[in-house]
């Protein structure tokens, strides 16, 4: 098993909702399908945790401030114990993202951040992107034939596949994925991609910052996968 590609489990919640989770050493990404009426009551949890929607609405209550969510539009930021939970009032069922760890931000984070679109400046594609306190979100429109160069960054970053077909290298292992599919380059592991098909891909790509290591007193313990 590799690393740079790990394993999916799934996991059902409440017979309706199901995530789709990914351990990339100390973050944990997870796809969530979260049919018309389905509900994540408010709880709260040890990790930060940011979101965002990839398809349909959620309503989303972040310590009883509520929002909806719209696709590519809005990231939340639940920080360390904040209250955070989602319903899906509507009749489409909702496709989300979201990305659990434990950070060493000292202040508990209750945000909602807008996306704003710019362009990749090296490869000149189109995207949109978002900043915050230990992260930045890159969603990047690859066209087809299009090439992510060959780099590396003194940082994390793991990839979900949003449509169609995306071959990465990562180091000396390479991997064709398509939505439902996770990539994760460390720090200063040299990484790239190609698109071989004929249809323009959506890719996701999440970074954390370096100020974003672990506290002292969570250096030996890692975030496990959860149901929430």
């Amino acid at each position: 098993m590799s690393k740079y590609f790990p394993q999916p489990k799934i996991i059902k919640i409440n017979y309706d909702v199901e995530l789709i989770v990914f351990q990339c050493e100390d973050t944990v990404v997870q796809l969530a399908s979260i049919p018309p009426g389905a509900t994540f009551e408010l709880h709260k949890h040890p990790e930060s945790q940011i979101g965002m929607q990839i398809a349909g609405c959620l309503e989303f209550n972040l310590n009883g401030t509520k929002e909806i969510l719209k696709p590519f539009e809005q990231v939340y930021v639940a920080g360390s114990n904040v209250l955070h939970g989602s319903i899906n009032h509507f009749s489409e069922t909702a496709l989300a993202f979201d990305v659990k760890r434990i950070t060493n931000y000292e202040e508990a984070e209750e945000k909602i951040l807008k996306v704003t679109p710019n362009q990749d400046e090296v490869t000149g594609f189109d995207r949109q992107s978002v900043v915050g306190s230990w992260f930045e979100i890159l969603i990047t429109k690859i066209p087809p034939k299009g090439v992510i160069p060959i780099r590396s960054h003194p940082i994390e970053i793991m990839g979900i596949i949003l449509n169609g077909k995306l071959a990465i290298a990562i180091e000396k292992q390479q991997r064709q994925l398509e939505y439902g599919s996770v990539y994760y380059a460390p720090a200063d592991v040299p990484y790239g991609g190609h698109n071989l098909s004929d249809e323009t891909v959506s890719l996701i790509e999440i970074m954390i910052k370096p100020s974003s290591d672990f506290s002292v007193k969570n250096i030996f313990s890692k975030t496990a996968i959860t149901t929430s």
